[in-house]
C-alpha cells in the first residue's frame, strides 16, 4: 500500500483518522495507531510482518538490558550488550539486502560457483533498522531516558507515515511526542495541505516525466542520440527529486494530523551551488544520521583524517541506497567531490566570501549552481543504471 494508491487514500487513511480521534487517551490513540501501522506493513508484505516485530522487540529488550546495567555501574556489560544489538542490527540488515550482492561480487573476483540464495527484501528495512539503531545509541549515549513501555517503541519504529520511505526519524526528536502531544485544526489542516502537495508532486510531476525517462533508458545504447540521453538524464533527475521530495511531504503531513512534528527532508537541494551544500538539503534525515552515527565517531573534521571520514560516510550512503555496484560508484563520486571541495578551501588563501550584490558574486553563484547540477545530473546515470 503506497501513500499515492486509492485504496490509502479513500479507506486505509479515513478510517485510521476516524478511529484516532475517537480515542480519548494518549495511550488508546497511540494503541490505535500502532494497530493500523502493522496493517499497513502487513499489507505491503505479509511474509515480513514476523521480522518486523522481532527487531521491534530486539531492540526493545536490548534497551532495557543497556539500561539496568547502565544504572548499576556494569559499564563494560552495558558496552558488550550494546555492541551486540548494534552488530544484531547491522547483520540482519546485511543478510535481507546484501547477501545476493555479496555473493555475486565474490563469484565474479573469484570465479567461484556459490549459489546465490533467493531473498526478498523486507519492505523498508533500512529506514526502520536505522531508527531501531537510532534509539539504542542515543539510549546508550544516555542521550535518552529508556523507554519501559513496548507499545511507544513499538509504534516509533512502526509509524506508518515514515517507515516506507522516510524521513528517517530519531527517537530524541520525537520522544516527548509519543507521550504527550496536541493536534489543532491549524496542525491538522497543514497537514492536510503537505499531504495534497506532496501527492501532486508524486502523481503529477514525478509519474509524467517518468513515462520518458523509462522510455529512454530502456532504449538500446545504437539507438540512442546525446540530445534524447540528455532528455531521459533531466526527465530522471525531476522524477528521483519530485518521487522523493513528494513522499517525504505526504509523510510529514501524515504526521502533522496525527500531532506529531517531524523534520523537514528536503530544503530545495536543486539550489545548491556546492556539492556539499547539496547533501546538507538533500535527504537531510540520512545525511544527518551519518553524520551524527559515523562521521562524528570517526573523527568528523577535528581527529583522524577528514578525507577519510568523508569516504567511508559516502560509501555507506551508496550503498544504503541499493545493493549494487552502481550504488557504490554513485557514492563514491560524490565523496570525491566533497573531499576535493574541501581540500580547495582548506588551501585556498584566497577569500571565498562571495558578496550576492556584485556582478563577481552573481556569476560564481551561477557557475557554482551549474557545476554542482552536472554532478547530480551525471550521477542520477549510475544511480539509474541496472549493473
Amino acid at each position: 500500500m503506497v501513500f499515492s494508491s486509492t485504496t490509502f487514500v479513500f479507506f486505509f487513511l479515513p478510517i485510521t483518522i476516524v478511529g484516532y480521534y475517537l480515542c480519548r487517551s494518549i495511550r488508546a490513540k497511540n494503541i490505535w495507531l500502532l494497530v493500523a501501522s502493522l496493517f499497513f506493513y502487513f499489507w505491503g508484505g505479509p511474509a515480513f510482518l514476523p521480522i518486523f516485530l522481532i527487531c521491534i522487540c530486539f531492540n526493545y529488550f536490548g534497551g532495557l538490558i543497556i539500561s539496568w546495567m547502565q544504572s548499576r555501574g556494569i559499564d563494560n556489560a552495558a558496552k558488550i550488550v550494546f555492541i551486540f544489538v548494534l552488530a544484531g542490527n547491522i547483520l540482519n540488515l546485511c543478510y535481507w539486502k546484501y547477501t545476493g550482492f555479496l555473493i555475486n561480487t565474490i563469484n565474479t573476483w573469484l570465479h567461484t560457483k556459490i549459489r546465490v540464495p533467493s531473498i526478498v527484501l523486507p519492505i523498508g528495512i533500512s529506514f526502520f533498522t536505522f531508527q531501531g539503531m537510532s534509539y539504542v545509541i542515543d539510549l546508550y549515549r544516555k542521550k535518552v531516558p529508556v523507554q519501559k513501555k513496548l507499545i511507544n517503541i513499538a509504534l516509533y519504529i512502526a509509524m506508518f507515515p515514515q517507515l516506507i520511505a522516510g524521513p528517517i526519524v530519531r527517537y530524541e526528536s520525537i520522544v516527548k511526542q509519543i507521550v504527550c502531544r496536541k493536534c489543532t485544526v491549524e496542525d491538522f489542516a497543514s497537514g492536510i495541505r503537505l499531504f495534497v502537495i506532496g501527492l501532486s508532486k508524486k502523481l503529477i510531476i514525478a509519474n509524467s516525466v517518468a513515462v520518458i525517462a523509462y522510455k529512454i533508458f530502456g532504449l538500446p545504447a545504437n539507438e540512442n542520440m546525446v540530445s534524447v540521453s540528455w532528455l531521459g538524464v533531466v526527465c530522471y533527475t525531476f522524477q528521483l527529486y519530485f518521487d522523493f521530495s513528494g513522499y517525504s511531504d505526504m509523510a510529514i503531513g501524515l504526521g502533522r494530523m496525527f500531532g506529531f512534528q517531524f523534520s523537514a527532508n528536503f530544503n530545495y537541494p536543486y539550489i545548491s551551488r556546492s556539492v556539499s551544500e547539496f547533501w546538507r538539503r538533500w535527504h537531510i534525515s540520512l545525511s544527518s544520521w551519518f553524520r551524527d552515527y559515523v562521521y562524528i565517531p570517526l573523527g568528523g573534521s577535528r581527529t583522524g583524517n577528514v578525507y577519510f571520514n568523508l569516504l567511508c560516510v559516502f560509501f555507506l550512503t551508496g550503498l544504503w541506497h541499493g545493493a549494487s555496484w552502481n550504488f557504490v560508484l554513485w557514492g563514491l563520486l560524490f565523496a570525491v567531490f566533497t573531499i576535493l571541495e574541501r581540500f580547495i578551501k582548506r588551501h585556498s588563501v584566497a577569500d571565498h566570501k562571495n558578496n550576492m550584490v556584485s556582478v563577481q558574486g552573481v556569476l560564481l553563484s551561477v557557475a557554482g549552481w551549474v557545476y554542482t547540477m552536472f554532478i547530480w545530473m551525471m550521477s542520477m546515470v549510475l544511480f539509474r543504471a541496472d549493473n
